[in-house]
């Protein structure tokens, strides 16, 4: 199925999607249909290459996944707390999620580490005293 046609599928099921400015290869969909956008996906070469969204409803966007060539996620990023600020990212190597990084208290400063290798930690790090050093450590590997 093409972009297009999933893309009109999707906005059948889920409410009015706009393609936006020829400029823009996105289309933005209203999702809750209170006529304001709340996804938004970036096209490139008839892919979705990446996601945005307000999963709240305050006009901010709290969510975005990048893509890519192959419809893989590369890249995830989420505002956990609703404070206009994300707070944890995700990072995936040919679609497995081999990171993710959490300011877990909301400063802007990342405080946890949690490394992968298929579905199981490896490794974590934290700086549990926020004062910008790792003070804990813990490796599954050794």
């Amino acid at each position: 199925m093409s972009f297009l046609r999933a893309s009109l599928a999707l906005c059948a099921l889920l409410g009015p999607c706009v393609p936006l400015p020829a400029y823009s290869p996105a289309y933005a969909l209203d999702s809750n249909r209170d006529g304001k956008p709340d996804q938004w996906y970036e096209v490139t070469d008839g892919q979705v290459r990446g996601l945005s969204q307000d999963r709240n409803y305050d006009g901010r966007v709290d969510y975005l996944v990048e893509y890519d060539r192959e419809g893989r996620k590369v890249r995830e990023e989420m505002d956990f707390n609703f404070d206009g600020r994300m707070d944890d990212f995700y990072y995936f190597e040919n679609g497995a999620l081999i990171r993710q990084e959490i300011d877990s208290n909301f400063d802007q400063r990342i405080d946890v580490w949690v490394f992968l290798e298929g579905p199981y930690i490896h490794r974590y790090e934290m700086d549990r005293d926020f004062d910008g050093r790792v003070d804990v450590v813990k490796d599954y590997g050794q």
